[in-house]
């Protein structure tokens, strides 16, 4: 088969033959047909993701949709290593297997569920996110970041405040939800003001970080009161990526003095039956036109150049082999 094959970590993966995989026992062959390329792939390959085993070579693809022995159109992780999702063929767990709805083409049903958990998970599980609640997305102007504006309204936010670095972005994410934009281009004094600013107008309930590092200690020194007397408000900050830095430095007065409470969410952290209950209902909310990702398709030939690209903010490349 052809597949995405690296071969040492931090490398970029190959377009060459692979041998094929053969299922065992409680296990199904995929036909891929669409496979997004993530931020955890790149992590993955690089070896700087706490998932990364170092076993080499091995198919890049942590997911991905495709067409089993049966005709059943599935999207699919878990792949057995060596073998991902970025090759035409690929064998995973059967209890890995979600149907995909008609409605939704292999595009989009391969683009979709990571961004889109990413916020969903941590609005529903982490958070429990309440009707009317104000939510925060500091990068906003990602593939994930505008998916969150959209979910945390979906789910019933009754105000979300985007927060990114792409400015071009910024001014679009009204039409998905926003109620309003900050930037974090700005400098320190300004972007701190403009949390201070927003976070009167509407408690903050609840933070969705996708950003971490040096934008996410702003905030936090923004959030830190100076007024003993004052009563606490919660805030949940959830950190789930890091495109910022993978360290911030936190003082003791922010914790106790903003009432906050920080967590993660990643691979691991939550049940495998509550993600699989999530994904029908955002390829719902997709295939009735209340959810739009932007997509690229890219030949698994392409690969190699793919891998490469820095041009596309807000927009997710789907390998099609």
């Amino acid at each position: 088969m052809k597949a995405a094959v690296l071969h040492a970590l931090g490398a970029i993966p190959r377009f060459e033959d692979f041998p094929d995989p053969q299922p065992g026992q409680d296990e199904v062959l995929v036909h891929v047909t669409a496979a997004s390329l993530k931020n955890i792939d790149k992590a993955l390959a690089s070896g700087s993701h706490y998932g990364s085993d170092g076993q080499l070579p091995t198919v890049c693809g942590v997911d991905g949709v495709g067409v089993l022995e049966n005709g059943t159109r599935v999207f699919c992780g878990g792949a057995r290593r060596p073998y991902g999702m970025m090759a035409t063929l690929s064998v995973v767990p059967r209890t890995w297997c979600v149907p995909v709805p008609e409605g939704v083409d292999d595009c989009v049903a391969a683009a979709l569920p990571n961004p889109a958990l990413s916020s969903w998970l941590p609005l529903t599980c982490r958070a429990q996110l309440k009707r009317g609640e104000t939510v925060l997305v500091l990068g906003a102007t990602g593939v994930a970041g505008k998916l969150a504006v959209q979910i945390a309204k979906h789910l019933g936010a009754g105000r979300v405040v985007a927060a990114g670095r792409n400015e071009r972005i910024l001014q679009t994410l009204a039409s998905l939800g926003a109620d309003a934009t900050i930037a974090l281009s700005q400098s320190d004094e300004d972007l701190a003001l403009a949390f201070s600013r927003e976070a009167l107008r509407g408690h903050f309930d609840i933070v969705l970080d996708y950003v971490w590092g040096h934008p996410t200690e702003v905030l936090l020194a923004a959030l830190t009161g100076h007024d003993v007397r004052a009563e606490s408000r919660g805030v949940r900050l959830i950190e789930i990526g890091e495109t910022a830095g993978p360290t911030i430095f936190l003082s003791a007065a922010a914790l106790r003095s903003s009432g906050i409470e920080i967590s993660g969410t990643g691979g691991g952290s939550v049940p495998h039956s509550v993600i699989f209950d999530a994904f029908p209902k955002v390829w719902a909310l997709a295939a009735s036109g209340q959810m739009h990702i932007d997509t690229e398709r890219v030949p698994l030939a392409d690969v190699e150049s793919a891998w490469r690209r820095n041009d596309l903010p807000g927009r997710r490349l789907v390998i099609i082999p």
